[in-house]
């Protein structure tokens, strides 16, 4: 009989992003129209030609928001196209990938990287872009580091790791990858502001 395991190891990169966009629907107090609506909106951030060219509303835009019947109709149509991607009736585009990843929040867009990256034997460490995002990275790795220490205390409670602690090693590999992502985000970040900076002058 196939496990769940194995099934999980064969899923194609669509089946990740649908995946993890599913887990957060089903786990939060967000629907499937506020994913739509982060998704459209990270499209129009990050691919904005891309989006005007490919139909994506734009839930900002003066057009919608000034007409409320536009802006309903406009929302109903848009939820129906991600509904098909999410229930894997329509296969997702290259082009949609990034902002469908930064669609989820936090929590379930670091999972999805890390599931990502692991993939291909990486970290899912992500390029910053500003020092808003470190400060997020920072508070990400705070709790990251909670999560390894609460459960590395159920795993170290005898002093060793061993075949005893299997039941706990899923979650703690999973949060030391976590840990190994935001430091190594952070680390580069550091190094780029060490590399750009011009050596202060002494005012002595």
């Amino acid at each position: 009989m196939q496990t769940s395991s194995s099934r999980h190891t064969v899923q194609t990169r669509d089946q990740v992003l649908v995946a993890h966009a599913a887990n957060q629907i089903a786990r939060t107090s967000l629907s499937q129209d506020d994913f739509a609506q982060a998704l459209s909106r990270e499209l129009h951030l990050s691919i904005p030609d891309r989006a005007k060219e490919k139909v994506v509303p734009d839930f900002n835009s003066p057009e919608l928001t000034g007409d409320v019947s536009e802006f309903v109709k406009a929302t109903g149509r848009w939820l129906k196209r991600v509904q098909r991607w999410l229930n894997g009736d329509q296969e997702m585009p290259s082009w949609l990938e990034e902002s469908w990843v930064n669609a989820l929040e936090p929590e379930y867009r670091d999972h999805c990287l890390n599931e990502l990256a692991c993939r291909h034997g990486l970290i899912g460490a992500r390029q910053m872009t500003s020092d808003q995002c470190a400060n997020k990275s920072f508070g990400a790795l705070i709790r990251a580091l909670g999560d390894v220490i609460d459960t590395g205390s159920e795993v170290f409670d005898d002093q060793v790791m061993c075949e005893l602690d299997l039941p706990h090693l899923p979650a703690f590999a999973k949060q030391c990858r976590q840990v190994e992502a935001k430091a190594g985000e952070l680390g580069r970040r550091a190094e780029q502001l060490l590399a750009g900076a011009r050596p202060l002058k002494s005012i002595a």
